[in-house]
């Protein structure tokens, strides 16, 4: 079944994936390391552009934690994903998209924008909720 967000109650996702693309948007915003990490699964995979892979929810913690602490003062000004479609296979689902971003890393640097494309794969969990379990982007 393809789905894409949408205003029209006959696209509309499940409830638990619109909840974790919504808590990914404030939690990145944020810069809220706890937040972000609990949208992973405790076995998730992050692979992005010249970087090894990040494997399990504490790796990402960690990794989330010491980027954040390369710039402390840093804001990200903007942030927001353009997923063009979801698929949903029982309790995986797989989605790609877009997404643009602009960060300051202090108040005395100018924003810096880009725009990327990613492909992710979501998780539901046994409680229903959903979670990132293989996320993958490059920059366009």
């Amino acid at each position: 079944m393809s789905q894409t967000p949408s205003p029209s109650p006959h696209n509309a996702l499940p409830t638990g994936i619109e909840k974790l693309h919504q808590d990914d948007v404030a939690a990145t915003l944020a810069r809220d390391v706890e937040a972000l990490t609990a949208l992973w699964d405790a076995d998730g995979v992050l692979l992005q552009p010249g970087q090894p892979a990040v494997a399990g929810k504490s790796a990402f913690r960690e990794f989330i934690k010491q980027s954040f602490a390369k710039s402390p003062s840093g804001k990200v000004l903007k942030y927001v994903p353009d997923i063009r479609d979801v698929q949903i296979a029982g309790d995986v689902a797989y989605e790609w998209g877009y997404f643009d971003s602009t960060f300051r890393s202090s108040d005395q640097e100018q924003p810096v924008s880009f725009r990327a494309k990613f492909v992710r794969v979501l998780k539901q969990q046994p409680d229903g909720t959903w979670r990132f379990t293989r996320v993958i982007w490059t920059p366009e």
